[in-house]
């Protein structure tokens, strides 16, 4: 079953940083389609809700260790 996730994305300042967030998020098993906006600081992410749970995106290697970025679930939708 598929579920749409914002996230709230710390630490993007320029367009490389959106390639490497997004990158980051469709290595992750379960997740279908990612679309970041440097503007607004928020990733929309499509998951299938069987195979990976929204807060297990908050914790993904992107998020953690020597990464600067930081991510937040804000809204789950539908």
């Amino acid at each position: 079953m598929q579920k749409t996730i914002k996230l709230r994305v710390f630490g993007m300042t320029c367009d490389g940083c959106l390639n490497k967030v997004s990158k980051g998020l469709k290595e992750k098993e379960g997740v279908i389609d990612v679309k970041v906006s440097l503007d607004t600081g928020i990733a929309t992410v499509v998951i299938d809700q069987n195979r990976v749970k929204p807060e297990e995106l908050e914790i993904l290697p992107i998020f953690t260790g020597k990464s600067h970025y930081r991510a937040q679930v804000r809204e789950n939708e539908g």
